[in-house]
This record gives C-alpha cells, sequence and structure tokens, in this order.
C-alpha cells in the first residue's frame, strides 16, 4: 500500500488576487524550478495552453545522504518532474519520476483570501523494494517535505522581488 502525506503551508501578505495573476507568468515557474537545490537542470517543456500550464524538467537533487554515497550514487537521484497546473482552478497534478524505484505524485491546491495564500499539498509515494519499503518511504517523505518547503519559501522570495519590482515602476 502506498504511503500518504499532507504538507501546508501559507504565505502570508500576498492576496490569492495577486498569487493567480503572478502565477499566470510561466517565468515565476521556471525562476522557482531554477533554484531548487541539484545539479544539471534541464527545462524539457515549459508551455502554457489557455489556463493549462506544464512544466517538465530534469535535475539530479541534493539529497540529505552522506558525500561518499553520492559520489557512488552519482546520477541516481535523477529526477524528472512534471507539474500539470489548471491557472485558473488553482491546482496542479505533480508527478516525480525518479531513477530509483519509486512512484510519487502530489495533488497540489492553492487557496487564499487578500491577506494570505495557503498551499496544500497531498502527496501518495510508493517505494518499490520488498522488505524495507515502508522504512524508504518515511525517508523519502522527509525529503520531499524538506524540498515542498524549500520550494514555497523560494516562491514567496520570487514573489516578493516582484511586488518590489512592481512598486518601482508603479
Amino acid at each position: 500500500m502506498a504511503h500518504q502525506f499532507t504538507v501546508n503551508a501559507t504565505i502570508h501578505g500576498v492576496s490569492l488576487e495577486d498569487f493567480k495573476r503572478l502565477a499566470a507568468d510561466t517565468r515565476l515557474h521556471e525562476a522557482v524550478c531554477r533554484r531548487i537545490p541539484g545539479e544539471n537542470l534541464e527545462i524539457l517543456e515549459s508551455k502554457k495552453v489557455g489556463d493549462i500550464y506544464t512544466l517538465k524538467r530534469e535535475y539530479s537533487l541534493d539529497v540529505n545522504i552522506p558525500d561518499i554515497a553520492k559520489k557512488f550514487l552519482k546520477d541516481a537521484f535523477r529526477l524528472q518532474r512534471t507539474d500539470i497546473s489548471d491557472l485558473a482552478a488553482l491546482t496542479s497534478d505533480v508527478i516525480l519520476d525518479p531513477n530509483l524505484p519509486l512512484a510519487a505524485s502530489c495533488k497540489r491546491r492553492v487557496s487564499g483570501d487578500a491577506t494570505q495564500v495557503s498551499f496544500n499539498l497531498d502527496w501518495t509515494v510508493k517505494v518499490k523494494v520488498p522488505l524495507i519499503g515502508g522504512m524508504l518511504e518515511k525517508h523519502a517523505e522527509g525529503e520531499i517535505r524538506r524540498f515542498s518547503q524549500l520550494e514555497i519559501e523560494i516562491v514567496e522570495d520570487e514573489l516578493r522581488k516582484i511586488f518590489k519590482s512592481e512598486q518601482r515602476f508603479d
């Protein structure tokens, strides 16, 4: 059975209306993915058709394991990630496709009001390794939580940069 967990986060000081307007610009999504810790980022697809935005990228993750293990496992943590977002509904399907026996996906929803934006990420993780899969799923959860929190912090920083630049030019 797959392991499921939820990550919730809130960005204060950003209205849902502003977030929706800024999220419609593909440059925000690309800027965020360029800042995620990893190596050899390749944006394979970034296209918007109507309200549907697809961002597919591939990179080697900077996972939390000893350096010696990273050297032996070079590119073992190469990950292809696809986000298919409905920019009008502020929902996304996220699919992680790593070079490991792991399947991970997420249903992301953004909600909020005039003062904040809230993110709800419902993750499903399945490690296809007999006997130790459950333990590895818990470790994967920790890494996904860490990267999700980091991504939210990067989104917040990018939004603040945009707000500063808009204020300068108003």
